[in-house]
């Protein structure tokens, strides 16, 4: 399952190379489905895109936030978890045929003309989603430590993301950390695109922990020396950046920046918890884009300290935030921030 415009870039080669290994299925954000829009390009993605990324290899389960682009395998820091688990794995599955309800199976033959399924597709869709978050909700008394392991020693608790079915675990998840967390408590946030939506703003302003948060510096970011208007997006979340260290008094703000790469580690670490997966923690994953994390925690002593020294290493290459944007950036920033 691909992205409809991100699959369909450059003609579409890589529709032709997956078609012979199975089905291949395209999400449209379901705006431009209504409005029949159907062309390639930047245009298409910007009002929300598939931005996914599970791996299933029988019963062993790949989490990350790269995706599987020759980009992401050459000085590019991202993160990957190998999770080995029948549960998980048809867990995944069974949320995989939900989504794929929602998808086009490209046709060769039908190329140029793909379309969203239909109305009454939209309708089942949102149907069978809607039951999926009542059955896989967290209560709103508890936290995600709280949910702790009780048989065994590591809890891992998927959480999805589709704003266009009304589906927001990960901002729920964050919420009650955040909301929840006392003085004494320290929390490390990653992101390679990092522009809060406001309701990830609010809880980072009266949050009582502490928040350090990693983000690229603009040589190490994915837009850096990027054609035309691309050029100016590291300054844009450069400057929310430097707007959010502004407004949260317990955030301290940290680029990372190492010689020729880039940076798209995603993810959060506390004590005995981590989230990893898609989500960038951003208004484009709160608002526009599908995503997929799990949150892991963990009494296993070699685990939590694999957790820290993951963290610290990030951390290595990470200095004080740069406060410095050009400002024909602040110009179209008010404009540019619902889609960052």
């Amino acid at each position: 399952m691909i992205d409809r415009y991100r699959g369909t870039r450059d003609g579409g080669i890589i529709l032709k190379d997956l078609r012979r290994m199975g089905l291949v299925h395209l999400y449209q954000a379901p705006y431009w489905s209504r409005v029949r829009y159907n062309k390639p390009g930047i245009i298409g993605e910007l009002l929300g895109v598939h931005h996914m990324k599970y791996y299933l290899f029988d019963d062993n389960v790949i989490i990350s936030g790269a995706n599987m682009s020759d980009i992401y395998f050459d000085k590019r820091q991202d993160r990957y978890f190998l999770i080995k688990s029948k549960q998980l794995a048809d867990y995944i599955c069974y949320f995989h045929g939900l989504h794929a309800t929602c998808t086009k199976v490209w046709d060769v033959g039908n190329y140029g003309r793909l379309h969203w399924l239909g109305k009454g597709n939209l309708n089942i869709a949102s149907t069978t989603a809607g039951n999926f978050t009542c059955n896989t909700s967290i209560e709103k008394e508890k936290t995600l430590r709280d949910l702790g392991p009780s048989d065994g020693d590591t809890f891992i608790y998927p959480i999805f993301q589709m704003p266009s079915f009304s589906v927001h675990q990960i901002d729920e998840a964050l919420d009650l950390l955040l909301n929840t967390a006392d003085s004494n408590q320290n929390f490390t946030l990653s992101s390679g695109y990092f522009n809060p939506s406001k309701r990830l703003l609010d809880s980072l302003k009266h949050t009582k922990a502490q928040v350090d948060i990693i983000i690229p510096s603009n040589e190490a970011n994915g837009f850096y020396k990027g054609a035309s208007l691309k050029g100016l997006v590291p300054d844009m979340y450069n400057l929310s950046a430097m707007k959010t260290l502004q407004k949260c008094p317990n955030v301290n703000m940290f680029q990372y920046n190492r010689d020729d790469w880039s940076y798209h580690a995603k993810g959060l670490w506390s004590n005995n918890l981590t989230i990893l997966g898609s989500s960038n923690f951003n208004q484009r994953s709160s608002s526009r884009d599908t995503e997929f994390s799990v949150a892991i925690v963990t009494d296993n002593e070699e685990l939590k300290d694999s957790l820290i020294a993951e963290r610290d290493s990030l951390r290595t290459y990470s200095g004080d935030l740069q406060k410095s944007y050009r400002s024909i950036s602040a110009v179209g920033f008010p404009v540019m921030s619902q889609f960052l």
